[in-house]
């Protein structure tokens, strides 16, 4: 063990947080293969390392117990521990450091054992210097960061309810039992108008109309009800604990606007007729919702009515609920009307869900259900309903006097405008239901608005006033810690540099947390906000954005550059290096270090949250430092743990390919792969693959000349129209195909690849000119980038009259310079 502890001082980092390593023996699947002690002398020299220790089992207690010691004594505050897994050890070291100091995003854990000792065969020496390269690499990641405080959220205002469904009174209900302000925002204050528009979204429902009007009633019974009559939304600004709602007021006055702490989304969606097709005529053929009007006006019919779940013959996958309305009515009708008689026609694939009390009092109550064959079309005529029989297979006819069909369920416009005002994507007639990210419990975002209603997803009434109840529920926890001060946003959330944001607009179209939000701003500029509540920690839109401007705090570009500079340098020729997600390539790894499978030991893989994290500057900066390859490892196709990273790594990937051949390096020296936890056997053939192509090809022929076209490239990387224009390709979340959608994709192409070398000409220019003193001719600067004078003369002109550079005339020739500033 050595310690450190002057050497910042000595290196120009006074100012430094000090980083403690804590290497772990554990028992000996680590000690006897990894020469410890020579890998405490080698970290020693790291400059960036205050103090090196080894220890038992650094997660067991004792170890804890050390490292507690060591870090109040030796004032550390940032640690790597090297052992084994670090989904496994790391949650349990930050639970147990953060009480000194030592909270998350400051401790990282090297998996030595899984990536050097089970895997790789070798000398113990040899070993050890390996794992001294993923060391140093770890604390250069923690030595970039910037700690981000811990940000309290507060609710200012009380909670709103808006979007006038249903589940606007069993989320009320809720709230002001808990004593809890509330704003309303309806279309009526009249209970009855509510009783008798239920049936627009929840047909034959008559039996929940006391309890849903007794609910009505205690909501506006209550003091801590403030119910308002309002236009259409406009627009909803902040974060959760602070929004400003605007809605839209009478004409020639101007919008209302509240503020609030939590917003509830009531949506309900909405019930259209099939049209003609099936025979609608909104008279004798009908569908749900108009005859439930007709059972409100006429009461029940006294005559036959047949009742057809076609919904599968219009490919829509509602068929239950649409079986579950037809059941209800049918009921009502029967037990209204005894000379009315009903039957309800259904597709055989369907699968009729009644208990048993339901199906003795269908007997009971004479209610038929007649399946038929479902891969014959039924027929409609005139009082009749052709349809072929399960059992013999013969063609029947069911009689009617109204015929009532399945309803074609839709999100509604009205209450879609509103999901895009609250910050949802939205696609076309599709419902507001998002796929949930796959993330941990700690990982996953709060919605910015709790949405309830059949607006997200078709669903009964029942369902809709849980769902009311349940966002209520949860916003009552929320606003509970709150009042506790226990309620803090997440450590690694992205952030926005408003003086650098431009209000593109990218990341919000790219992000599928939902929690990109325009903020307003003078000069109609509106720079983004995120909401720390929503985030889910992906980082993609943080690596897409054109201009740096959202960066993942805690968890920043400029670490990760940090983590791959360290490690390229460190690299011999022969050596490889990676990145691995951790749901698909780090995974994978830990479970072949627990197989003990073996592997090339000349393969480096550093850990990442999300592969969608990596920005190309990253990339290039691996290549910058001295790497020979870079092979990025995510989740399968389609199983992206943060919805799309996986699909925009493979973008930048592209994109690098691009500017490696533009200077004459080999593509192929950066690889897009994929794997699977429960595949460690493949993760080996790709890293074994991977490294065999690295060979062939051999180092990089590294000189002065291409030294600089790969710094050119690095900074092309950087350049905002570059970023701007890759950011067209990245996938949204409403396409469907992977690797996104690829319209007029060689058109694209071929444009971005006119884009990387008008963009690449002009930096190499600019670093040129920065580099060279004095005054340079055009025919100087074609003949040092070997690029053609007409093409040079071209970007010379356009970065002179946009003021970069300089021109003067000397003998009626041009000279060239930067413009000093």
């Amino acid at each position: 063990m050595k310690n450190n502890a002057n050497k910042h001082a000595a290196t120009g980092g006074e100012n430094r947080e000090k980083i403690g390593v804590f290497l772990c023996e554990c028992g000996r699947k680590i000690a006897p293969k990894i020469d410890l002690k020579l890998l405490e002398k080698i970290l020693s020299n790291d400059q960036i390392i205050s103090h090196v220790m080894t220890l038992p089992y650094s997660c067991e207690l004792p170890g804890i117990e050390k490292i507690r010691e060591i870090v109040q004594d030796k004032h550390i505050g940032r640690v790597v521990v090297a052992g084994c897994e670090p989904r496994i050890i790391l949650p349990k070291l930050e639970r147990e450091l953060e009480g000194f100091g030592i909270e998350k995003g400051r401790i990282d854990v090297v998996n030595i054992r899984g990536y050097v000792a089970s895997v790789n065969q070798g000398d113990p020496s040899q070993l050890a210097s390996k794992s001294a390269k993923l060391i140093s690499s770890s604390a250069a990641y923690l030595d970039a960061l910037i700690p981000s405080p811990k940000t309290r959220i507060e609710f200012k205002g009380p909670v709103m309810i808006l979007g006038g469904g249903m589940a606007t009174y069993s989320a009320a209900q809720e709230l002001v039992r808990q004593k809890i302000e509330t704003i309303i925002a309806v279309y009526t204050e009249d209970t009855e108008d509510v009783i008798r528009m239920l049936h627009e979204s929840y047909p034959g429902k008559w039996d929940s109309h006391e309890r849903l009007r007794a609910i009505i009633n205690e909501v506006n019974e209550s003091p801590y009800i403030k119910q308002i009559t309002v236009g259409k939304l406009e627009k909803v600004r902040g974060v959760m604990g602070h929004y400003v709602v605007t809605f839209a007021s009478e004409k020639d006055k101007p919008p209302l606007s509240y503020e609030v702490g939590a917003i509830i989304a009531a949506l309900d969606g909405e019930m259209h007729n099939q049209g003609t097709d099936f025979g609608h005529d909104g008279k004798r053929v009908l569908c749900h919702t108009e005859m439930d009007e007709h059972i409100w006006l006429h009461g029940a019919p006294g005559h036959r009515v047949v009742f057809w779940i076609n919904d599968l013959e219009t490919e829509r996958p509602y068929a239950n609920l649409s079986a579950r309305t037809a059941w209800n009515m049918a009921i009502y009708i029967r037990e209204h009307n005894v000379f009315s008689r009903v039957s309800i026609l259904y597709n055989n694939k369907i699968k009729i869900l009644l208990s048993s009390a339901e199906q003795i009092m269908s007997r009971e109550l004479g209610i038929e259900w007649i399946p038929y064959d479902g891969t014959i079309r039924p027929t409609v005529q005139d009082g009749f309903i052709t349809y072929n029989d399960q059992e013999d297979q013969i063609e029947k006819e069911l009689g009617w006097e109204q015929l009532v069909l399945s309803p074609l369920r839709h999100p509604g416009v009205e209450q879609l405008k509103v999901a895009q005002i609250l910050g949802l994507h939205t696609d076309g007639s599709k419902f507001l239901e998002r796929n949930p990210q796959m993330v941990r419990p700690e990982q996953v975002g709060l919605d910015r608005k709790f949405i309830a209603g059949s607006a997200c997803e078709p669903c009964d009434l029942k369902e809709t006033l849980r769902q009311g109840r349940r966002a209520a529920h949860k916003i009552t926890e929320l606003i509970g810690l709150a009042n506790e001060g226990r309620l803090f946003a997440p450590s690694m959330v992205c952030t926005v540099d408003q003086g650098k944001c431009t209000g593109c607009g990218l990341c919000r179209e790219i992000c599928d947390c939902g929690g990109i939000a325009p903020v307003d701003g003078p000069g109609g500029n509106t720079p983004r906000v995120v909401d720390p509540m929503s985030c889910t920690g992906g980082g993609t839109c943080a690596a897409a954005c054109p201009y740096h401007a959202l960066s993942l705090q805690n968890n920043t570009t400029a670490q990760r550059e940090a983590r791959v500079a360290a490690l390229a340098r460190r690299l011999d020729e022969n050596e490889v290096m990676g990145y691995g997600c951790n749901w698909g390539g780090v995974a994978a790894a830990d479970h072949a270090g627990l197989r003990g499978m073996h592997y090339n030991s000349r393969f480096y893989l550093m850990p990442v949250g999300c592969i969608g994290q990596l920005d190309l500057s990253v990339m290039g900066r691996a290549f910058l430092e001295g790497a020979n390859g870079l092979l990025l490892i995510g989740c399968p196709p389609e199983e992206c743990h943060h919805s799309y990273g996986l699909d925009h790594a493979w973008s930048r990937v592209l994109l690098i390919k691009k500017m490696l051949d533009l200077i004459g390096i080999e593509r192929e020296r950066i690889a897009l792969a994929h794997a699977d936890l429960n595949k460690p056997d493949q993760y080996i053939k790709t890293v074994n693959s991977f490294v065999g192509i690295i060979d062939k090809m051999g180092p990089i022929k590294r000189n002065e000349m291409m030294e600089a076209k790969i710094n050119d490239v690095y900074d092309t990387l950087n350049n905002s129209r570059v970023r701007w224009v890759l950011g067209a390709s990245l996938r949204r979340p409403w396409e469907t195909t992977y690797p996104s959608d690829q319209r007029s994709a060689l058109a694209y192409d071929e444009t971005l690849f006119d884009v990387l070398m008008e963009e690449f000409l002009r930096i190499r220019i600019i670093n040129l000119l920065k580099k060279q003193p004095g005054v340079q001719q055009l025919q100087d600067i074609s003949c040092s980038l070997g690029e053609e004078r007409q093409q040079i003369l071209s970007c010379l002109k356009d970065l002179t009259e946009e003021g970069i550079i300089s021109r003067i005339f000397k003998d009626r020739i041009p000279y060239y310079s930067i413009r000093q500033e």
